[in-house]
């Protein structure tokens, strides 16, 4: 029997499209509408090297075991372990992040995303400086000048400029593309690059010279010099000038700010100089976030501990040092002994001079499938995945919070993050 399901939310990247339609055949997705690539492997290719059964490694081979044993042996490693790690968190629910956050501080462990060398950096900088943003739909209705800084969204975003920025008629945008102007500053052409009004490339890391040029320029210095990081003084004055005469400006920034040298000082300077314009105009910054949830674990550690990432509870309450409680550090200083590793797949995505430790120590992946990361592992639990599989709450780039309702049901016997964390909790307490 078929089935069509409308306004489905796509958990494919930070965007979060809410206009997408798929078409079920006896709990199996067999197509959708609106989609992206991206988008596309989440509902199309949902079990492609699907994980279905708990299993734990014994003299080097995986032995299929039962969730409960499964879940058990898991509560005993992590509560034997002096230092353990619950480490990902990005691509699943903030239900689920909740929780597990709760079970770092019944462990007395410590707790981080992938947002702690991502654009969580961005957020520390919170801290320090006020945030003029706005959401998506604002600039999709407002915004006549779009400024890509350091991102390239056609390939790691592919429907943020179709839907928000550049092609979307907005309620004061009637004319859509006619009335906006999108510029791209970045250190080579990339394929945005290419379909924008204009193109800044900047030597790399020098962003943050060109940005503190921008503000001289805005309170009035005439910096004595022709160019700065490769980029003319006269085309520096264009930008600005365009900037300060538009009615509304957004500007998205992207990993190839934060990872140009000075980091989260980049942001900072941005920010600031964000600020300075609001004397001039309306103008918003917006983080390029990759994975679907990323900030909202952000959200939920800021309200659970008063800190957005790299939370330490070893010493009974919640402790922030960036660049000590983050994930790098803590795998170069080998200073965790027992991993849980929920919703991330470190292996592929970190250095192998980081990740060869995890070798060392006991790993436990809560995985909907075969990665590099559960193959290392000592336990791999199978899950639901979360916004397809299983309903929950994920925020939005913008900040912007949407409930993910199940459009299928899971496999037999597969639960979700947050059940299977509720039962690691429960044994954890009780063992307590």
């Amino acid at each position: 029997m078929s089935k069509e399901i409308s306004d489905v939310i796509c958990p494919g990247c930070g965007v979060l499209c809410d206009d997408i339609t798929v078409n079920l055949k006896e709990n199996v997705i067999v197509s959708n509408y609106n989609a992206c690539t991206k988008g596309n492997t989440k509902f199309l290719d949902i079990n492609a090297n699907r994980l279905l059964k708990p299993t734990i490694k014994m003299n080097g081979t995986n032995k299929e075991v039962d969730l409960d044993t499964a879940i058990s042996k898991t509560a005993e490693i992590l509560l034997n372990a002096e230092s353990p790690f619950l480490y990902g968190w990005s691509a699943t629910t903030c239900e689920a992040q909740r929780i597990g956050i709760q079970l770092a501080k019944e462990l007395k462990g410590l707790v981080d995303s992938t947002s702690s060398f991502c654009h969580g950096v961005s957020l520390s900088t919170l801290l320090e400086n006020s945030w003029s943003t706005a959401t998506l739909g604002e600039v999709m209705n407002r915004a006549d000048v779009i400024l890509y800084w350091g991102s390239n969204p056609i390939e790691s975003h592919p429907r943020h400029m179709s839907r928000y920025t550049t092609v979307p008629r907005g309620i004061f945008r009637q004319a859509g593309k006619e009335e906006r102007t999108v510029v791209v500053i970045d250190i080579r052409k990339t394929r945005t690059a290419n379909i924008t009004d204009r193109f800044l490339e900047v030597e790399p890391n020098r962003d943050f010279e060109l940005i503190s040029v921008l503000r001289s320029l805005v309170n009035g210095d005439r910096p004595d010099i022709e160019t700065v990081a490769n980029v003319t003084l006269k085309e520096v004055n264009r930008l600005l000038e365009l900037i300060k005469e538009a009615d509304f400006c957004a500007i998205f920034f992207g990993l190839g700010l934060l990872m140009s040298a000075g980091t989260y000082h980049n942001v900072s300077n941005l920010l600031s100089f964000v600020a300075e314009l609001n004397q001039f105009t309306k103008v918003v910054a917006i983080p390029m976030i990759g994975h679907y949830n990323m900030i909202g674990f952000n959200h939920v550690c800021s309200w659970l501990t008063g800190f957005p990432y790299g939370v330490d509870f070893r010493k009974e309450y919640p402790m922030f040092n960036p660049g000590e409680t983050t994930t790098v550090e803590l795998l170069q200083q080998k200073e965790i002994d027992a991993m849980l590793c929920v919703a991330a797949d470190p292996v592929s995505t970190l250095p192998y001079s980081l990740t060869s430790y995890l070798k060392e120590i006991p790993v436990i992946t809560m995985d909907r499938q075969m990665t590099p990361t559960t193959r290392i592992s000592k336990i791999v639990i199978p899950v639901a995945l979360s916004g397809i599989e299983v309903s929950g709450t994920a925020y939005r780039m913008d900040s912007v919070p949407l409930y993910m309702k199940n459009i299928i049901s899971p496999p037999d016997g597969i639960l979700s993050d947050e059940m299977i964390l509720t039962k690691l909790l429960e044994l954890v307490k009780e063992a307590k």
